[in-house]
Parts: structure tokens; sequence; C-alpha cells
């Protein structure tokens, strides 16, 4: 082989496998918390979908980034979206346990029929004790929420421990999403996390 080609091919294989490096690096940071372009959640490769700010308690309290097997730019897409799912979430302030719980639940209230959350009241209601005896949950605390089609459950981690009962139910996840991409959500959090340009 021609010494001039097996540099040539030396140097293209250098180059893919810095871009491969680069990319496997890449993250979004969201008031400086970071989210990799990437992550493996039981075994499969799901993509950042997108990632913003969320006042879900009236302030600006969480930085959210969803994990999808596809990016979708819809509501209606994300929430339809088949296989594992991730909700990743960073504390942006220090907050109560209890507060944050039910203003998730108000936040599923609000963006859901009344009959899907009839069905759902006992999934739901494990929502509202998922962090245990905690009385709060702190600025930097890291929170993630897996979907695991194939037991149809919901589990939260809380800085890499699992905390709460698994909640078990296709229905629940959706609704959690909903949390953020809801119709009654914030349009620049939506949006953020929907890959859209942020309008407000």
């Amino acid at each position: 082989m021609p010494r001039s080609f097996t540099a040539s091919w030396r140097a293209f294989v250098s180059i893919c496998a810095f871009v491969a490096v680069g990319a496997a690096r890449a993250e979004v940071e969201v008031e400086g918390f970071k989210f990799a372009d990437t992550a493996v959640v039981q075994g499969q490769v799901l993509q950042l979908n997108g990632a913003a700010v969320s006042s879900v308690l009236s302030a600006k309290s969480t930085a959210v980034a969803f994990y999808l097997p596809r990016k979708q730019t819809t509501m209606e897409g994300a929430v339809a979206e088949k296989g594992v799912k991730r909700i990743h979430f960073f504390m942006m302030r220090d907050v109560s346990a209890r507060d944050l719980s039910n203003a998730m639940l108000d936040r599923i209230r609000q963006n859901v029929p009344t009959a899907e959350f009839s069905a759902n009241i006992v999934a739901t209601s494990q929502l509202g004790t998922v962090f245990g005896n905690r009385k709060k949950v702190f600025k930097g605390d890291e929170i993630i929420v897996d979907y695991t089609p194939s037991t149809q459950s919901t589990q939260f981690t809380l800085n890499g421990q699992r905390v709460g009962e698994t909640i078990m139910g296709e229905s629940f996840f959706p609704m959690l999403m909903k949390v953020w991409i809801g119709p009654k959500v914030r349009g620049s959090t939506r949006d953020g996390i929907l890959g859209a340009v942020q309008k407000d």
C-alpha cells in the first residue's frame, strides 16, 4: 500500500475518532447545569430531546431535560413515543420535598383531562410520597425519572439513589411529562424541551 495512501487513511481515521469523541462529549448547559447529548438507559441509547428552565414552583426551580428514543417536537409526539424514556432535572434552589411533589401533582391536574387523572389516582398518589421522609431537596440535587416499558414502571432516583416506590402503569409517565410540556406550561419551558425556539 503506498505510503501516501496509508498516511491519508490514518489521518482520516484520526479525524473520525476525534469527531466521535467530541460528539460523545457534547452537552447542553442550562443555568450552569449540564446535560449530555445522549443517555444510556436500560441498555438503550436515548437522545437529548431538549432542555430548559422550569418554574414549577412559581419561581425558577429546576433545569430539566427529556431523553427519548427519537427526537420529538410536539407534546403529542413526545408522550406517544414508545420505548424507554427519561426525565432528568437538577434543583435550582432549596425547596420542601412536599412542595415539589405537590407542585408536580398540581401540574398534572392542570394539564391532563379529569378522567385521565382519576383513572390514575393510585399512581399519582404515590408521587406525593416519592421523596419519602426527606424534608427538603437542595440546590444542585439531581433527580432522574426513568420509564421502563417492559415492566410499565417509573422509577425515581435522587443523586444516584432510588427513592420512593416504583410507580406502575404505562399511563403515569406520559402524565408526568406534561408537568414540563403540557398545554398549560410556560411556553419557554415547553419549547426548550421540545427543541423549538424559545418565545418567552
